[in-house]
């Protein structure tokens, strides 16, 4: 179980696109999982009791996992992400050139709390203006990314063997600059290559996975209705006998226990009603339908 704890920390730390390392703490790592489900929807409650040292819930975590697989199509997403970049990706930018300013009146002090816990206005007042700034930061970065990849495909333009592309990418350019990086490039190549190919053998072998799984769940659903029947009888069983010496302990264990035979008692009577009752109706019914059949005839 632990291994399986620290395969999902590995996959949906790429996935979130944080770093990772096999020296995080494992309590660590168990609670990044949790937290991880919990935002892409994971519900089943037995996931979230297991203990935080990694010790047990193999099986859950197999469910977790194949819930992954499924719902956010977890190797299409890793192969997206680790696939090498040519360098030309970049998003579509549709702000204007002119970002506004920002409102006057903010200001950059410390964060202030007023009274009864309430935030500042000024505290909001800063906060908007600190997004402000990153805003304008990131779409200045983004602008000046946009000119250079113009400038890279409009310098090469004509270069390329493939003439439906006609120029360099950002890679190509770097290589042309640096021959001695294309080891490395081929690493890269290679290891998606790889990937690749495993993934291509994960789509053949797939149902298979998926049918063992589904004798997993029939297991667990199996021992889930176990467990409730037992829980039912526990719940059917009357109340322990009080050992304490006082006589208000006592007189109170009585009338609970009084209250329970009459709630028991009333519990039959209502029963035994509503089976009476809902046989004079069917008896009734059945006599109203064979009229009707009598009368047509």
């Amino acid at each position: 179980s632990l291994d399986f704890w620290r395969l999902l920390y590995a996959l949906l730390k790429q996935i979130h696109g944080g770093k990772w390392t096999e020296s995080d703490a494992t309590d660590n790592q168990i609670r990044f999982v949790k937290s991880a489900l919990w935002y892409h929807g994971y519900g089943r409650p037995e996931l979230y009791r297991l203990p935080s040292d990694g010790s047990a819930g193999s099986r859950e975590l197999l469910l977790a996992f194949s819930w992954l697989l499924h719902r956010l199509s977890l190797l299409e997403q890793l192969l997206a992400r680790n696939r090498v970049k040519t360098g030309d990706e970049t998003s579509v930018c549709t702000c204007e050139d002119d970002l506004p300013n920002s409102q006057k009146g903010t200001t950059e002090v410390a964060p202030e709390y007023g009274l009864e816990d309430r935030v500042d206005v000024r505290y909001l007042q800063w906060l908007n203006g600190r997004l402000r700034f990153q805003w304008r930061s990131l779409h200045a970065q983004h602008q000046e990314q946009c000119k250079l990849l113009h400038k890279i495909h409009l310098f090469t333009s004509g270069s390329h063997m493939d003439q439906t592309l006609g120029h360099f990418s950002v890679t190509e350019t770097d290589l042309v600059r640096q021959p001695e990086n294309y080891k490395q490039l081929l690493q890269l190549l290679e290891s998606e290559t790889m990937q690749l190919e495993a993934f291509l053998e994960w789509k053949q072998l797939e149902p298979v996975y998926w049918q063992w799984m589904e004798t997993v769940l029939d297991n667990m659903a199996e021992e889930g209705n176990m467990c409730e029947s037992q829980d039912a009888h526990v719940e059917k069983s009357g109340l322990p006998k009080a050992t304490s010496c006082c006589s208000w302990a006592d007189s109170l264990t009585g009338q609970i226990d009084r209250l329970s035979r009459d709630l028991m008692t009333l519990r039959d009577q209502l029963h035994e009603l509503v089976t009476h009752r809902k046989a004079a109706w069917c008896e009734k019914v059945r006599l109203w339908v064979a009229s009707l059949i009598i009368s047509d005839f």
